[in-house]
């Protein structure tokens, strides 16, 4: 038997950011979870997976790359278009 992707057992309703963008959010029965985002390019400019789990939190953020990267070129290019 082929291992088969696992169905996410929650799924979000979408969540529109005030520029349009959307984010998704399910959970799977094996404990992960999944952002879906759109709007691409993304940079990871921001983790925090790992410490204390009865105190932290697993924090992830995501920019369009306005810290240097290509992806803020790109970024900004399509806002430009828009406006």
């Amino acid at each position: 038997m082929t291992d088969q992707p696992l169905r996410a057992h929650f799924t979000s309703e979408p969540i529109e950011l005030p520029d349009g963008r959307r984010i998704h959010v399910s959970a799977y029965p094996d404990g992960s979870i999944r952002f879906r985002v759109d709007g691409l390019p993304y940079v990871l400019t921001e983790a925090y997976l790992s410490g204390n789990p009865e105190n932290d939190k697993a924090i992830l953020k995501l920019s369009p790359g306005k810290q240097g990267s290509a992806a803020a070129y790109n970024y900004v290019e399509e806002l430009e278009k828009k406006g």
